[in-house]
């Protein structure tokens, strides 16, 4: 367990998942969010919650971001328990009442980034796929069609030095990224 001054972020053994921060929550307000931690540990069956608004904005405005100062500590997943992305899309569409990303069209190239780090720490596993799953249940495009997660990828992306990111991108653009710069992107 980490504190950052008043704040609990992450959970031990004997908490269950519903006792996560719930600043890992989506916003219900048309304004995203830009949360911002110290440090950050995310133990198995945890879930974070990312509300999708515009698939043409900045991360903290048309789209939630968690950004991790110092290290993101991913070593405590273990087992086939894995870290559950929820991502939503919303009725920010309100002019044509279509609950959905704005923007977001099938065929489309796009890149979300979703967390932020200074470090990154994934014990066991190297693999982003075998810590974090996709929940797109509640998640669709311009249209109001659903976004399946086959369609998307998460890849991590060096920075400098340890740092780095988590972006959530579309599944031709990330195939084109791991294949053209397999030093930066991998997933």
């Amino acid at each position: 367990m980490i504190i950052t001054g008043d704040t609990y972020i992450g959970r031990t053994a004997a908490r269950s998942s519903s006792e996560w921060h719930s600043a890992f929550g989506g916003a219900s307000s048309e304004l995203r969010r830009c949360q911002s931690f110290l440090a950050c540990v995310l133990g198995n069956d945890s879930v974070l919650g990312f509300d999708l608004v515009d698939a043409e904005g900045q991360a903290g405005e048309g789209y939630d971001v968690i950004e991790v100062r110092q290290c993101l500590d991913l070593s405590a997943v273990a087992g086939t328990a894995k870290v559950r992305i929820c991502l939503r899309s919303g009725p920010f569409n309100s002019s044509s009442g279509i609950p959905g990303i704005s923007g977001y069209y099938p065929f489309g190239e796009y890149r979300f980034t979703l967390i932020r780090y200074g470090a990154l720490r994934l014990g066991n596993r190297t693999r982003l796929s075998d810590l974090f799953e996709l929940d797109c249940a509640q998640l669709f495009d311009a249209r109001g069609v659903s976004i399946t997660s086959d369609s998307l990828l998460l890849l991590n992306v060096r920075g400098h030095g340890t740092s780095g990111s988590i972006q959530l991108v579309s599944r031709s653009l990330g195939l084109r990224l791991l294949k053209s710069y397999p030093t930066i992107y991998s997933t």
